[in-house]
């Protein structure tokens, strides 16, 4: 796996040890192949090759990119350019000239969808190279049994069904970012990087605090991270399960760390 190699390896993974009988792993990803973020400390590796069975959020077979892209414009979904005000219409026919994606292809998106487009840098677009994709192929190479905690289908419905006032407060923040160079982004990934789990909890409340998507924290983060607790919670209990989801959904008060150790788990972070 040559690729990692482009970047030091987080000083401190976000890796934590679940006991049982057999021990399970939660890992916090960063959905990015940023040269910053993207080489994998020995210690994960370790870990996953002592488990017998993968659970990524979502499946990332070769296949899935071209399932997102027939979902994301699905010649079914209502003109965009209806939808959403003159001034941001105008800002995501920009946008998209600067991606190659012409204004008929833009329409078939809802606003929602289109913040998702928007939300990471093009040259980051590499399912494969991204921390997610990397594990993927390892535990493909492994011959571990992989069961995703979300189906592709369920993310994409979670955000092409957002309250029209909420997602066009999304796709606008992602347009924000987008225009700046992906500062925030940015932001996000030095504090993956870091290791610090303060550190990344703060950048990750930021992402809500605007007023206009602070209701979205319920819905994208909240609900989806009890939702993968109840899905993995049968493979932690067996053990040798490898749960590897964006570090968004395990740290902070309501993240799957404290969400396990409420149920009794014992949960103890991995040093390197």
């Amino acid at each position: 796996m040559a690729l990692p190699e482009a970047g030091a390896a987080t000083p401190r993974p976000f890796l934590w040890r679940v006991d049982g009988p057999t021990p399970s792993f939660l890992f916090g990803t960063v959905h990015s192949a940023a040269p910053t973020v993207r080489a994998i400390a020995p210690v994960v590796f370790k870990a996953l090759d002592h488990c017998t069975s993968f659970h990524p959020e979502i499946e990332l077979s070769p296949e899935i990119a071209a399932q997102v892209a027939l979902r994301l414009f699905a010649a079914t979904t209502p003109d965009l350019k209806t939808r959403l005000p003159l001034p941001l219409w105008k800002r995501v026919e920009s946008a998209g000239a600067q991606l190659g994606l012409p204004a008929p292809l833009l329409q078939r998106l809802t606003p929602g969808l289109a913040a998702l487009v928007f939300a990471t840098p093009v040259e980051e677009d590499e399912i494969g190279a991204t921390v997610d994709g990397q594990l993927y192929a390892h535990s493909q190479s492994r011959g571990l049994v992989i069961a995703a905690l979300e189906s592709v289908d369920e993310q994409l419905d979670l955000f092409a069904n957002l309250p029209p006032a909420q997602a066009q407060a999304l796709l606008a923040e992602s347009l924000d970012d987008f225009e700046t160079g992906h500062v925030r982004l940015a932001k996000l990934l030095a504090a993956y990087a870091s290791g610090d789990e303060g550190r990344i909890s703060v950048e990750i409340e930021k992402e809500f605090q605007d007023p206009s998507v602070h209701k979205l924290a319920d819905p994208l983060l909240y609900r989806r991270t009890a939702m993968m607790l109840s899905r993995a919670e049968p493979a932690l209990k067996r053990g040798g399960a490898f749960v590897a989801v964006g570090a968004a959904h395990l740290v902070g008060p309501r993240g799957l760390v404290a969400l396990l150790r409420s149920r009794g788990f014992k949960v103890t972070r991995v040093q390197p």
